[in-house]
């Protein structure tokens, strides 16, 4: 059966050579956008290395300068980043909370991020810079590369060495060692003149389910009193496990707000941060090129459906003699429905194979966005046998009645038609 229908196809070349470009081009331009999907899931599904369930957001408001009740701190002094504690230890006295973090720039889900550079001799990294409170590992349950409870990186990152202590991401660790196990090793930021010195290593961490890249961190231990601007510092805690978080946020706040205004400083917002990765995700332009694409696959798909059914009709049509003597000479109906699906089907795998050297260079060759194909054999032979298997449904979809109709004409009346 295969071999006859090559010898059909090759018979009529002319007439083929057509709809193989058609093919070629639409296998192409599907595998892309399989691809697209392939990684977008990918990235979707794999662990971000943050626990969210039960954390919150206190967001810190900063009374006006123009307010009657504005405080005047003394220039120098440490008034204002005493009172952010006050309001820090009276959030950690709360009998549902377990832990309360600060931090600066440092939040999932977010855009707002520091970034620079380490070295290790010759090896420079670019790194996401995280300046954190010990209890930031507790409240987003970030844990260590070997496995060990959050409150290990905690502890590790104590500031014994006059604020010289790091703890780095796994990524960041085997860009830099080649390894996790990279405790006890020298790192060195940017502009230092002095080595940090590197005292935990955390699991894989990203910002968020679109980061496709595990990301370079370099964690700090925060000083309130270093920061020139207050307002910058992040409030973030986790509550106890047997407390319900159904509507808790409004319930807090509305109970605590009084206790957490402290001279310039109140918490003006409590966001369960479930919310808050909602609100980014929905609203990140990842995910907007999520739909855009989407789209657009469904609109090509529907055309690539019509194209294939207008084609393999008016190739039908062509044929009705040809298919009239064979079921004169004794083919069945069956046999002619299969005689033209097959016909489809090894259209589209003759015009895969120069399809799929167009997409090896496609992904060996940098032509696409980073991080959308992995140079995996594994992954590109997966993503090849996807794309083949929805063209061969639309294909089969689409020559089923235009076949269905020819084998359904009588012989006689087939045999009319001057092919």
């Amino acid at each position: 059966m295969i071999i006859h229908i090559l010898k059909l196809i090759r018979s009529r070349m002319g007439g083929s050579g057509w709809i193989l470009a058609e093919l070629l081009v639409v296998f192409v331009v599907i595998w892309f956008m399989t691809s697209y999907f392939l990684m977008m899931g990918k990235s979707w599904y794999e662990p971000v290395g943050y626990d969210l369930e039960g954390v919150y957001h206190a967001v810190l408001a900063v009374r006006p300068s123009n307010s009657p009740s504005f405080v005047t701190y003394e220039e120098g002094g440490d008034e204002a980043a005493r009172d952010v504690e006050r309001i820090v230890e009276r959030l950690r006295g709360h009998a549902d909370v377990e832990a309360v973090a600060l931090s600066v720039s440092s939040l999932p889900y977010t855009l707002s991020w520091s970034g620079s550079r380490v070295t290790r001799d010759s090896v420079s990294v670019s790194v996401r810079l995280m300046t954190v409170s010990p209890d930031y590992f507790r409240v987003f349950g970030i844990r260590p590369a070997s496995g060990e409870s959050p409150e290990r990186l905690g502890e590790a990152l104590s500031g014994t060495r006059e604020g010289r202590d790091r703890v780095i991401s796994a990524e960041l660790a085997r860009r830099l060692y080649g390894t996790t196990d990279a405790i006890g090793a020298d790192i060195y930021l940017h502009g230092d003149t002095l080595p940090g010195h590197v005292v935990a290593v955390t699991g894989p961490v990203r910002n968020d389910e679109f980061d496709r890249r595990k990301q370079c961190i370099l964690f700090s231990l925060l000083d309130l009193r270093e920061l020139n601007d207050l307002t910058q510092m992040q409030i973030t805690f986790r509550l106890r496990p047997s407390v319900a978080t159904a509507g808790y946020a409004d319930r807090f706040l509305k109970a605590m707000k009084r206790q957490l205004m402290v001279g310039n400083f109140w918490v003006s917002e409590v966001r369960a941060y479930p919310d808050v990765r909602s609100s980014y995700l929905e609203n990140s332009i990842e995910s907007n090129a999520q739909r855009i694409v989407s789209a657009l696959g469904l609109f090509l798909l529907t055309n690539v459906f019509l194209a294939v059914i207008g084609t393999f009709w008016f190739h039908v049509s062509r044929r009705r003699a040809e298919l009239g003597l064979r079921m004169a000479m004794g083919s069945t109906r069956a046999s002619i429905l299969g005689l033209v699906m097959g016909e489809g089907l090894m259209l589209l795998t003759i015009a895969t194979v120069p399809a799929l050297l167009i997409c090896v260079n496609l992904a060996w060759i940098d032509l696409m966005p980073p991080g959308l194909v992995e140079s995996k054999v594994g992954c590109f032979l997966i993503n090849s046998l996807l794309t083949w298997l929805i063209l061969a449904l639309i294909i089969s979809l689409a020559t089923w009645y235009p076949a269905r109709k020819a084998s359904s004409l009588e012989p006689a009346d087939a045999l009319r038609y001057d092919g």
